[in-house]
């Protein structure tokens, strides 16, 4: 049973690059011990690959910029331009199927560490809710080209907002959520589970140590 145990740690490090997780601080860091206490079975579930769909979130976004107008030579200010976009956008992530995905079984708790949340790009604009204006001493002159400089910003900008740690933190719980009612759906096809009350526990690859052990799931001491 140890031996097996220990065979099972180690495909399951290798999978889902856990590693990483357990306080390793660079490759020539030796990892820590782990223990894995109660731990039933391994589980494999097939899947067709691709992406799942996790979450979204709805965000009025607005994009600034201002342009100073000066005669260089004399070193005189001419004004200042002042162009705004606003716009409703929707930012999409998803979490990478792998072909086979593991994940463990504890009693009647199915724990999964899943991969990162990613954001899918490009960030959707909704461009019937698209406003856009000018002020400035010279913005009937240049209004028009600074709005059309500052819109071919807006997709690098949402791409750069949607790997912000605030919004991955935003989508979540939605994405835990929406993880957790996947993997209870595959749980509930198998013949050996049908009928059964489980319960699905997800946490993703690029969350704290510190979180997963105070779930009381994995602890391991960091040395």
């Amino acid at each position: 049973m140890f031996t097996k145990l220990i065979a099972l740690l180690v495909v399951i490090a290798a999978s889902l690059g856990v590693g990483a997780y357990f306080g390793i601080r660079n490759s020539g860091d030796k990892p820590p011990p782990i223990v894995v206490t109660g731990l039933d079975e391994a589980i494999v579930m097939n899947t067709n690959g691709g992406l799942l769909e996790v979450s979204t979130v709805a965000s009025t976004e607005v994009f600034t910029k201002e342009t100073e107008h000066a005669l260089p030579v004399f070193n005189i200010h001419l004004g200042t331009t002042y162009s705004a976009i606003r716009a409703k956008a929707t930012y999409r992530y998803h979490v990478a199927l792998a072909p086979e995905w593991k994940f463990m079984r504890n009693d009647n708790t199915f724990i999964v560490i899943a991969p990162p949340v990613k954001p899918s790009l490009p960030v959707a604009i909704d461009l019937a809710t698209l406003q856009a204006q000018a002020n400035g001493t010279w913005s009937l002159l240049t209004g028009n080209t600074q709005i059309t400089a500052l819109q071919k910003t807006i997709t690098a900008t949402l791409a750069t907002k949607a790997n912000l740690p605030q919004y991955i933190a935003l989508q979540r719980e939605t994405a835990r959520k929406t993880v957790a009612e996947f993997v209870q759906k595959w749980v509930l096809s198998q013949e050996k589970w049908k009928g059964g009350s489980y319960t699905v526990r997800v946490f993703f690859a690029d969350e704290p140590i510190g979180q997963i052990q105070a779930n009381g799931l994995f602890p391991v001491p960091l040395k």
